[in-house]
């Protein structure tokens, strides 16, 4: 498996020439994000680093990317919308076109904490804030941009009542104290990434934009699991079975780059193969609900004038009288 894992991590950017690309990646400067902007780089892709310490990234950068020319840093906080607002104002002033997106930041292991937009911190970090980034920038998204947000097979785990399916409220999302806990809040966000894809997917039907959720690997040790000595344990006493770091890059590559992928949307993978997600991660009504859910959330948070128009346009239906041609459905489930 180790030796099929590395094959196809040598093979998914050899001989790539990206020098008229430009590609966003959050968390882009340390583990799987760093890994993948050196990669790009290498392929002469103009890589956008947004980071929250945009001094520490510029060093790593330098110290290995081998064209730090082509590097462009952009400061991003996602435990604050009014930094992912200044962060957006700032990639739709200076950058004229953006092909590639790979929304790749996340935390985990966090005690249960409340940002600044009172919301809980792992929801933010890893799926809204990131999201809110995406819908602000998509005027410059080129014509045929692929969007690739990094998910992870924890996904499964998430189990949710029958009524919250049918309503999901902000609790639903955003864990209160008392219903708390790291890896269900992670869980989570990682089943928001792909229901926001389907949501993207079924918008984006009649353009050449596509977008892809990528599983990189499990229990690959990286500064995820940093925040508590126990997950470091776990994830040092997994690292001889589990993915080295440039292979967990792989799959996101992948999706962000294959030709293969060409005019496909709406699709997970692992191992740089297709995979079926769970019954409630391929839930399109589920998708619809909860991309309503997070345009009131946000809504809630900014002002009119720093709502993108993507999220203050009129709600999408999904009642159940609401009828979705077979053959629309049949189209974008490719």
């Amino acid at each position: 498996m180790i030796r099929f894992l590395l094959t196809k991590t040598n093979k998914v950017t050899k001989g790539l020439d990206l020098k008229d690309k430009t590609c966003l990646i959050t968390g882009a400067n340390s583990g799987v994000g760093l890994e993948m902007t050196k990669c790009l780089n290498l392929c002469g892709c103009t890589v956008l680093m947004a980071c929250r310490n945009t001094y520490a990234a510029s060093v790593v950068a330098k110290n290995t990317c081998l064209k730090p020319d082509s590097l462009r840093l952009y400061e991003l906080n996602l435990a604050s919308l009014r930094s992912v607002r200044k962060c957006s104002d700032d990639l739709l002033n200076k950058e004229k076109k953006i092909d590639i997106v790979i929304l790749n930041a996340g935390i985990f292991g966090l005690p249960w904490t409340e940002t600044v937009d009172k919301l809980e911190i792992t929801f933010q970090v890893n799926y809204l804030s990131q999201y809110y980034l995406l819908m602000n920038i998509e005027d410059i998204l080129a014509d045929n941009a692929r969007v690739v947000i990094i998910s992870s097979e924890s996904h499964r785990y998430v189990t949710l009542p029958f009524n919250e399916i049918l309503t999901p409220t902000e609790e639903t999302l955003s864990l209160p104290k008392n219903k708390y806990s790291s890896i269900k809040a992670y869980n989570i966000s990682k089943l928001c990434g792909i229901l926001a894809m389907h949501n993207l997917g079924y918008r984006w039907l009649n353009t050449k934009k596509t977008v892809i959720s990528a599983h990189p690997g499990s229990f690959v040790k990286t500064r995820l699991c940093r925040n508590w000595w126990l997950y470091e344990a776990i994830y040092t006493g997994m690292k001889p079975f589990t993915k080295t770091i440039a292979q967990a890059a792989s799959t996101p590559l992948y999706c962000a780059t294959s030709s293969d992928l060409n005019g496909l949307s709406a699709i997970y993978y692992k191992n740089c193969e297709r995979c079926q997600e769970s019954d409630l991660a391929s839930n399109l009504q589920l998708s619809f609900r909860i991309n309503d859910l997070t345009k009131d959330i946000i809504r809630d948070r900014v002002t009119m004038s720093e709502l993108p128009v993507s999220l203050s346009d009129t709600r999408q239906k999904h009642d159940v009288e609401h009828n979705i041609e077979d053959s629309l459905l049949t189209n974008y489930s490719n």
